[in-house]
């Protein structure tokens, strides 16, 4: 893009010959004003672009965070009650109570973390929240 042009010093004392170039001055500016109008809205939508995929991909990781605890759980339940069910001889009891208690752990940990709070709260002085 080429360099503006700035207007000299005499530019106020506009003689009746120079209404054009003020005229066209003037369309130059109202140019300009719109570029930087969609420069600016073009900016503004990456921005809002950029802070949804954010919040995305913590949902995403919360998700999977989620599907982990309840595989762990179970799995564990499942590991420990077939070594006991072999250790003990009682196939399948222990197997069949373990999977459940697994599956109980899987739950509780997955309600806990749908619990915790998604953001801090926010304080505008920046120490501790008190009552009132």
């Amino acid at each position: 893009m080429p360099e503006p042009e700035f207007p000299s010093r005499d530019a106020n004392k506009a003689e009746a010959g120079h209404s054009g170039d003020a005229d066209a001055l003037r369309a130059r500016l109202e140019a300009l004003k719109s570029e930087l109008g969609d420069a600016t809205a073009r900016d503004e939508a990456e921005n809002r672009g950029k802070s949804g995929s954010g919040s995305n991909a913590s949902a995403l990781g919360a998700g999977m965070r989620a599907a982990s605890e309840m595989v762990a759980g179970v799995l564990v339940g499942t590991g420990l009650g077939f070594l006991l069910d072999r250790f003990f001889g009682t196939k399948p009891w222990l197997l069949i109570i373990f999977m459940m208690l697994g599956m109980a752990a899987g739950f509780r940990n997955m309600y806990r973390l749908g619990m915790r709070p998604t953001a801090p709260p926010s304080n505008d002085r920046g120490g501790p929240q008190q009552g009132h």
